[in-house]
């Protein structure tokens, strides 16, 4: 159901969660740097892209450190969803991401649909990619996950492999992974947004969908520096060197592995990858692109996606979508 159509939401659609149940165990969710509360969907559900009975993560936007009332900025949460848009030009796997608002205290956000308890999924359970890093890298330090790396991920798919736990392709999924997080310059797949889902028919083991892709997609950015950077190439160049990937190819390697170049190295190291991911690249147009932010800029929400981030977001993932095919094509 996660792949399910008719998730698209109009702008007259934002969901109120106002009056949404708190779940039972936690209502403000322990993992992450931004505000999340978890609930679940009423029955019936406001929308038909809802699931009633469904826990979902409502999301804000993350708060100033030296005003924790205030968001340090209020229109990340669109990054979020953005992302997950994008992702569905791409064909990927993403828990459905909608807009909503708390209108008890006008606060908007997203509302992130959680990847597991789907009818007739069973009983599953989920571990984190931290879990598995502790267990190879003794002294793993997951607050600060500096020995985060590609290398133990890929010894541990191995592993998973070797067992016949794993019900799908480990190095598509990771290609994938890279390819879409260079794209939307996501810079946060630490080792807790990833993880695997583990049945027990088998047992038997999937990795989650991609999830938490908000800090990507210039969410960082003032409208100044939007602007100078659509103007001169030289910044915009500087900004697109600096993006790394949330992990080193080896633990012992001194910088984190560039956005772009990481994913060519990567299909240097699995070739039978790179077609896939450029047909990902380019099954989808500008137009595509263009079409759903401009739907975006409609909603009327406090910190509205403004018609000037829009812009910047569509030249930043196009910039963004020739430099990785150039590299995975030459």
């Amino acid at each position: 159901m996660i792949d399910r159509e008719g998730v698209e939401q109009g702008p007259d659609q934002v969901i109120d969660i106002a009056s949404w149940d708190i779940h039972q165990e936690y209502e403000v969710f322990p993992v992450g740097a931004r505000d999340k509360s978890l609930l679940v969907c009423p029955a019936p559900a406001p929308f038909d892209f809802c699931l009633p009975g469904h826990n979902y993560l409502f999301k804000e936007a993350i708060k100033s450190a030296k005003d924790p009332g205030k968001p340090r900025h209020p229109d990340q949460y669109w990054a979020e969803l953005i992302a997950f848009r994008i992702g569905r030009l791409m064909g990927l796997t993403l828990p459905p991401v909608f807009v909503a608002i708390d209108s008890t205290r006008d606060e908007p956000g997203t509302l992130n649909e959680w990847f597991m308890g789907y009818p007739g999924s069973g009983d599953e359970r989920y571990f984190p990619g931290g879990d598995y890093m502790q267990r190879r890298i003794p002294g793993y330090d997951r607050a600060k996950g500096k020995q985060h790396n590609l290398a133990t991920i890929i010894e541990i798919s191995r592993i998973l492999e070797r067992g016949k736990w794993l019900t799908h392709d480990w190095r598509r999924y990771w290609g994938l992974c890279l390819c879409f997080d260079a794209l939307i310059g996501n810079t946060d797949r630490h080792q807790e947004n990833w993880g695997l889902i583990w049945s027990e028919q088998g047992p038997v083991a999937r990795f989650t969908p991609f999830f938490d892709n908000g800090t990507s997609l210039g969410h960082e950015l003032l409208p100044e520096k939007m602007q100078r950077m659509m103007r001169d190439p030289n910044e915009l160049a500087g900004y697109l060197r600096r993006g790394e990937h949330q992990m080193r190819w080896a633990p012992g390697d001194r910088r984190r592995l560039p956005l772009i170049e990481g994913v060519a190295e990567y299909c240097r190291r699995f070739p039978h990858i790179r077609p896939i991911l450029i047909e990902r690249l380019r099954r989808w147009c500008e137009d595509d692109l263009k079409a759903m932010l401009y739907r975006l800029t409609q909603c009327d929400l406090p910190y509205p996606l403004t018609a000037q981030r829009a812009e910047f977001i569509a030249f930043l993932t196009l910039t963004r979508r020739a430099r990785l095919l150039q590299a995975l094509e030459n």
